[in-house]
């Protein structure tokens, strides 16, 4: 059986131990030094995302309203977005399925529990009531993430969601609490 050793090379005799290769320092082996010369400018990107935010700032200052304006339109759609990413989907449904039963027929259906069960393609399942309001409106109650919400349906497109529950308009050109 062999008996091996280790034996360095190139080092000389009682070289300290921050000589080593291991410690940084490759001038031993032969490679040339590390240049300590002048680094190269670079931009933190922490220093770019402040300047972006700045410029934001100076943009949304000038606009019409100025700042506060400009924060309360991202919240709006921030609140659009949740309220959509959490609507029932039952209620998309049923929207979809009036509106197309409207374009087909000219008018919106009376809705009866009766036909609800026995019709397959009103029968979209819980949790959306529905009110006829005249041949050409329908309104929709479902929930959202945020609550109750009430779609109004006229002449085979949504007008708009309100919260809340409310009764059918009684203007149909002017239909309040919905916006035209």
């Amino acid at each position: 059986m062999e008996t091996g050793y280790f034996v360095r090379s190139g080092t000389r005799a009682g070289a300290s131990t921050s000589d080593t290769p291991e410690n940084g320092n490759d001038s031993q082996l032969g490679a040339p030094p590390r240049s300590r010369g002048r680094r190269r400018p670079h931009l933190a990107l922490r220093h770019v995302l402040l300047v972006a935010a700045a410029a934001l700032l100076a943009w949304a200052s000038t606009t019409e309203g100025g700042l506060g304006a400009r924060i309360g339109s991202l919240v709006d759609r921030g609140r659009v977005a949740v309220e959509g990413a959490t609507e029932d989907p039952v209620l998309r449904d049923a929207a979809a399925t009036l509106n197309a039963r409207f374009e087909r027929e000219g008018s919106y259906p009376v809705l009866t529990e009766a036909r609800l069960r026995e019709d397959p393609e009103l029968s979209w399942g819980v949790g959306v009531e529905v009110a006829r309001c005249s041949p050409r409106s329908v309104v929709l109650m479902g929930l959202t993430g945020h609550g109750t919400i009430t779609r109004l349906l006229v002449d085979g497109t949504v007008v708009g969601d309100v919260r809340g529950i409310q009764a059918c308009p009684q203007d149909l050109a002017n239909p309040a609490p919905w916006k035209r």
